[in-house]
């Protein structure tokens, strides 16, 4: 068997289904091909509502709205903050994930159930891939590979995986919360951050840290100084380190997780990857696959070079995360951080506001 396109998305997540619905809606031939529809990505779940408008996401997509944010320090000094109009919206990622695939199909897109199994030539883009358990030729002029943080395409290349992160979640039924909480603290999250999220039933919460043979036992230091008593399926993933060194191998594009686009010190994933779905999308239109990378780092390189090194240094001991929330509660600050993380400023303006007001942690 063998099927043809103008364009080959392969992942059905953020980054993929956008680029997918970018380009069919522009009368592109695209198919979209997606190893596993069910699978549900480990994730908080919370996106600026901001984005909603931005992406033209379906409002269907919401679940919860949250209102205020609260960040706990090492010492156990909270901060509760008001996000003044700009909220975040909570998401259940299967679901989700499905709206902006249906989004796509919408638009003409040919989603397929397959999985990817090999490049055959990336400079014709032509790839082998497994379809209804039969190994089926697809043959494109562009691929946009959007597989996640264990991309297989990636592989496929000879390309390194990205430095990682690894996370372990939970999502517990008999517990609510009304806003999202950051906890800070080397006992349980070094070199990141705890959380507590709602969730479409009851909460989810989770941990990170750099080591995988650690993070079950930071996790449940976590949920004794948070209070957390109930139970639910943990799941441990990890989330690419931002290096800012892949954008494409000749025809093929990389989007999302795939090419460690999560943004250093909150580690926000969704929106940045959808941006990159339709970053690409527009490169592939004017038919210069070079021109991503030129429109991904006008669009973002300073604020992910900027959080990178912020969180280099807020993040690197228990001393550094308090004064990272002391800080935060100067009226200036909040406004500053709730401007570039929630309402999406990539001004110049913005961005220089935020260098002057960290400016010296930037050394």
């Amino acid at each position: 068997m063998r099927l043809s396109a103008k364009v080959l998305v392969i992942g059905g997540g953020p980054a993929g289904a956008t680029a997918a619905t970018c380009l069919a809606e522009r009368g592109l031939d695209v198919i979209l091909l997606e190893k596993n529809p069910s699978f549900v990505k480990p994730c908080g779940g919370g996106l600026s509502l901001s984005a909603f408008d931005k992406l033209h996401i379906p409002e269907t997509a919401i679940r919860k709205k949250v209102n205020s944010i609260r960040i706990v320090s090492p010492k156990g000094r909270t901060l509760d903050l008001d996000l003044k109009g700009r909220g975040l919206a909570i998401v259940q990622r299967g679901e989700f994930d499905r709206i902006l695939r249906e989004n796509a199909e919408d638009r003409g897109a040919r989603v397929i159930k397959g999985e990817f199994l090999a490049i055959l030539d990336d400079r014709k883009c032509r790839v082998e891939a497994n379809i209804g358990g039969r190994k089926c030729e697809v043959s494109s002029e562009y691929i946009i590979a959007s597989d996640g943080v264990n991309s297989k395409v990636r592989a496929a290349l000879g390309i390194r995986s990205s430095p990682s992160l690894f996370t372990v979640s939970q999502q517990i039924k008999d517990a609510n919360v009304d806003s999202c909480e950051f906890w800070f603290g080397s006992s349980h999250a070094p070199f990141s951050y705890s959380w507590v999220f709602p969730a479409t039933e009851g909460i989810s919460a989770g941990t990170g840290c750099s080591l995988t043979g650690a993070i079950n036992t930071l996790f449940e230091k976590f949920k004794a100084r948070r209070g957390i008593t109930g139970t639910g399926q943990q799941r441990v993933y990890r989330i690419p380190v931002w290096k800012g060194d892949l954008y494409n191998k000749n025809m093929v594009i990389f989007a999302g997780d795939s090419a460690g686009q999560v943004l250093p010190l909150t580690y926000e994933g969704m929106y940045y990857a959808m941006k990159a779905g339709e970053l690409a999308a527009m490169a592939i239109l004017e038919e210069r696959v070079d021109n991503y990378k030129k429109k991904w780092q006008a669009r973002f390189q300073r604020r992910f070079s900027l959080m990178a090194k912020l969180g280099n240094y807020f993040l690197k001991d228990d001393a550094s995360a308090e004064k990272l929330v002391s800080l935060h509660r100067r009226p200036e600050i909040q406004e500053a951080s709730l401007m570039l993380w929630l309402g999406k400023d990539s001004s110049k303006k913005g961005l220089a506001s935020y260098i002057d007001l960290f400016g010296k942690f930037l050394s």
